[in-house]
Parts: C-alpha cells; structure tokens; sequence
C-alpha cells in the first residue's frame, strides 16, 4: 500500500500541538496526512484575500517528517462573510425555506456567485501549492450532495433548470407531446411555464420529474468539473480526487458521471453512523464500495476510514476492538488502494464532538491508536490487485430515479434490492463490477439488470447482442416498462422490446405492500408479483394459489449461445440461492 493516512485539523487546535501531532502521525506508521477539508475560513479570512501562511507552516513540519499531503479545498463549508455579503447562495428546501448559516453545505451548487467564489479558491491554492512536492494528490469539495443538499429548488435553479430544457428539446411543442401534458391540462405555451416538482397534493409529471433529477446530476457535474478545472488550469499534471460519502447510490445526480472529470476516485467507508444500533453487514458493506470502484473502473482511495463511534447528535455503534481494522482490511480486498482514518484526534467544540478519532479529547494512546498502527503495518507492503470479475451489475440512474420518482410497491428500496442480489454473488466469494449502462458489459460472463425499468433501444440491442454471443443475463421485474421519457409505452408487450430475449410476456401484474407476499412452487415472493405467460422459455417457478391463473414467476429463455433469466418478483433468500446456483452453475 502507497499511501497510509490519516484526517487532520490542525486549525481547530492550533500549531502548538502540530510537532507532537505529527510525531505521533509517524509513530502510526502513517506516510500521508490529509488536510485543509473544512478550513475556507482559513485560507481566505477576507474575500479575496488569501492567506496560506498557517498550512505553509504544517505542511512543512509534515514534509520535514517524510509525510505526504492530501490537500483538499474546502468549499462544503463557507466562511461567515461569504454568507453575509451574499446571503441568497444558500439552498431552499420544496417549502421554499432557506439554509441557515451554521451548518454545512447550506449552499446551492447552482449558485453562480458560490462558484465563482469555490472556483477562485481552488485556483488560488492550486497557484500557490503547484510545485509543494510533499503535496502529492487534491481533493475539490466533500462529500457532494450530502445531507439532503443535492436538491434545492430556489430561483436560481428553477432558472438554470429552465434553460437547460430549452437546450434539450426542440421546442416546447416538442416537449408537450413527449411529456403528454395535455393530461390534466399542463399543456405548456413557454418553457418558462414549466414548474420545479414541489410536492402537491397528487402526484407531478414523471417526465417532468425524470427530467429535474437528470437536472440536478447535471448540475454535481458542473460544479465538481469547474473546480477540477481550476486546478488542472493551473497544472495539468495535478492529480484530482473527490470524496463520495456512503450513501451515494441513492443521491440525486450520477456518481459514474461527476467521476468522469477525476483523476482517481476517493471513497467515505462507514458502516455506521449516529443512531444505528449495528454496522452494516459485511456484503452491504463489500457493495458499497464496489460500487465506488465501479465509478471509473479502477482502484479507489478511502479517505476516510471509521475508527471510533460517529454521530453528530446521536452517537451510533461502537466499533468492537479489531472491527474497523477488518473493515478497512475488507476494503483492500474490493480494490482499495490506500486508507485514510477518520480522523486522528476528535474535536472537543462543534458539531462533531462525537465524531470520536483514533484519539479520543484524553489525548491518550490507547487501543484505537494501536489498532490503526497494527493495521498500517500489516498493510504497508502488500501490493494491492485490482479485482477480476466475471459478473456484473448495471446501475442505471434513470431507471434508479424512476424507481424512486414512483416506487409502485411502499416496500421497495431500489439500493436494498441490489444488496440482496449482490450477496448471492458475495456469499460465493464471487467479485462483482458494478457499472454504469453506457459501459461495455461483452466481456463478463453474467450481468445483473437490477429494476431497469427505463431502457433505450440502443441498450436492447447490446444486450441482445451479448446474449447470442453467449453470455448471461439476470433480468428482474419492472425490467424495460417505459421510455426515455418515464412514459408507458403505447401497443408494446411488456417486457417492450425485449419478449424475444426473455422468451415470456407480462400478462398479469401485481404490487406487493407491506406485510403482503405471494407464493411460488420455490418459496416466497416480496414487492412485486409479475405473472408472466411462456411462449419459448423454460418455467424455473411457478406461482401458487394465484387468483389471476396459471402463471410462471422464474424463467430461463436460450437464446442464440446464451440464457436469459426473468425474475418476475424479489424473492427471499432460499428462492434466490436455488436460482443463482443455477444461473452461476
């Protein structure tokens, strides 16, 4: 392993503690800190006018001690005159309330004066940092979208929204008849008219709502993007990263897109946090940073592994004695190349004080500090191999937004549903890619359609493609129901395009709610009951005592060299075990 690292804030203590810090740091066995995430304040005390003299000082104690830097330019916080020379850059919430100063990520990324601030931030650092050669990496922003802030529907966006229509459609008759607006008589005269989906007292249009998520993923990448560009302008050859925090796969913009624009991809690992009462288990936790990994297809940084208890008000589980260790050994087995501890000493003021480090406020080495310094040495010459999977997963945001935009079935969870089938393939110690719908699946052996309920003809085609080539196909219910637009599709079976490949048809369908299931020759099925009719493919199960008829629920359709499989329902784990073992035989 490269790079060893830990979190730290030395501007919350002050250089009187850094010499000892640093020490310490070394005696971890640690070759990386990583530095300057939530300190604007500091590099620019008064806008316009920087100030690098107090990191100039730790980064040269660090450099002085053979530590790296990771340097990070922290726009998720402001300072509080940005605030107050320019109070309407911050979010407003559907109900039209806006962030107050204090938190964190109160901002809109839409806000082109915040922008414009983060832009010129990141260009100054990079400026005056490019040839600091203990600085061997950059981090732009934290944790994008996080705590609710990837959506906002203040003016500015509904503007910038707006004008991002106009440049996507043709004009606004194009879009009435994609739309369908003449229901309930939302036909638009002007774009203008368009509103942001603000709850209502029924449902908005989910065309127009498909649209505003896609919005809202174009607007992380712009704002990601121009900060990378910033320090690129300044040194091309500067490496750029951004930390994704855990729960990205249910975010409100495309994580493999705002990647596209980074030099390697960084990764928050926590597998608890305040109020849980139990960590993640290990294939959720394995899933969650394979799909990190997934964003560009290659090895991925942790930048900040949990050792101590976390929450801001409620703290969550304790990490037992060895267990954060395993987690972080974990990560190395999913492609994790270098590891960062959160962080090396908590806080003892703020709204993290029970975000507790490796040091505790005692100041104390004591058995979190020994864990960490175990596992850097257990790691530091192990070379660390890029995973080889010949299974795959498509994420495809669309479809994971129309899923969410209507869920259909009260019990769904687009992100639980792929853990369940991603730990099929975990328990058989089976690695697993999990990869964007525009990336070329020909070369693994199965892929996994989890809910692609949206899908376009050119990905039909693909998929058809590499099942006559061969290969294997999972698809699950809801699989190809609507168009680009989240619309139905007019005089098309279900699945549309695809009852050749699957070799059955949708007759009859049904939601599952809580507490409601139904019964198949195999076991159980939760969420969603697809009836389907056979017409060349083999029946795997059948549903029981089913009022609507004689149905099957799991099929298998050879087709050209390959197989199709159609799970009509999400089945419970002994139904699932039965059908991977025949799929992965």
């Amino acid at each position: 392993m490269k790079y060893r690292g830990v979190d730290y804030y030395p501007e919350q203590w002050g250089m009187e503690l850094v010499d000892q810090d640093l020490d310490n740091i070394v005696e971890l066995g640690a070759n990386l800190i990583r530095i300057g995430d939530f300190a604007w304040d500091r590099f620019e005390p008064v806008e316009s006018e920087y100030d690098f003299s107090f990191f100039d000082e730790v980064i040269e104690k660090a450099a002085k001690k053979n530590l790296n830097v990771l340097m990070c330019v922290p726009t998720a916080t402001m300072p509080a005159w940005l605030y107050e020379k320019y109070p309407d850059i911050m979010n407003e919430d559907e109900k039209g309330y806006r962030q107050p100063f204090g938190a964190r990520r109160g901002h809109c990324i839409n806000s082109d004066i915040y922008l414009k601030k983060a832009v010129a931030l990141a260009r100054a650092m990079a400026a005056h940092y490019k040839d600091e050669k203990a600085i061997v990496a950059w981090q732009v922003d934290n944790e994008i979208g996080h705590e609710g802030s990837d959506m906002c529907y203040c003016e500015n966006c509904h503007k910038k929204f707006i004008s991002y229509l106009k440049g996507k459609y043709r004009d606004i008759d194009d879009l009435n008849q994609r739309w369908g607006t003449s229901f309930w008589t939302h036909t638009y005269s002007k774009f203008e008219q368009i509103p942001l989906p603000r709850p209502s007292f029924t449902a908005q249009n989910p065309s127009l709502r498909l649209e505003w998520e896609r919005f809202r993923s174009f607007s992380a990448v712009n704002f990601i993007s121009a900060m990378v560009q910033a320090i690129k302008d300044v040194d091309p050859s500067l490496a750029v990263t951004h930390d994704f925090e855990g729960g990205t796969i249910n975010k409100h913009f495309n994580p493999f897109d705002v990647a596209q624009c980074l030099d390697f991809v960084s990764y928050n690992n926590y597998p608890v946090w305040g109020g849980q009462p139990a960590p993640m288990s290990e294939s959720d936790l394995a899933f969650t940073v394979d799909f990190a990994r997934g964003f560009k297809r290659e090895k991925i940084w942790v930048t900040e592994a949990i050792m101590g208890a976390q929450g801001h008000n409620d703290i969550g589980y304790a990490p037992k004695p060895n267990e954060a260790k395993g987690w972080a050994l974990q990560s190395l087995e999913h492609g994790v190349e270098n590891v960062i501890f959160f962080r090396y000493r908590g806080f003892t003021k703020g709204a993290e004080q029970f975000c507790f480090g490796i040091l505790d406020a005692d100041n104390e080495k004591r058995r979190k500090y020994y864990e960490t310094q175990s596992f850097f040495k257990e790691v530091k010459d192990r070379n660390i191999e890029y995973p080889k999977a010949d299974v795959c997963m498509v994420y495809d945001y669309d479809s994971k937004s129309s899923m969410s935009i209507q869920r259909q079935s009260d019990t769904f969870d687009y992100e639980k549903e792929c853990q369940k089938l991603y730990e099929q393939l975990y328990r058989r110690h089976l690695n697993c890619d999990i990869i964007n719908s525009d990336v070329d699946f020909s070369k693994y052996k199965v892929v996994i359609l989890p809910y692609m309920i949206v899908m376009d003809d050119e990905f039909k085609f693909r998929l058809k493609e590499y099942v006559k080539a061969g290969g294997k196909v999972v698809m699950t219910a809801r699989t190809a129901w609507k168009d680009k637009d989240n619309n139905l599709v007019f005089g098309k079976r279900l699945p549309v395009d695809l009852t050749d490949l699957t070799g059955c048809l949708i007759e009859e369908h049904e939601s599952l709610l809580t507490g409601q299931s139904a019964r198949t020759d195999k076991g159980e099925g939760h969420v969603f009951e697809e009836m389907l009719k056979v017409t060349s493919a083999e029946e795997i199960a059948k549903w029981v005592d089913n009022p609507f008829g004689e149905y099957s629920a799991i099929t298998v359709n050879e087709y050209g060299e390959g197989k199709c499989y159609y799970l009509g329902s999400s089945f419970e784990e002994k139904t699932l075990t039965e059908i991977f073992d025949l799929i992965l035989e």
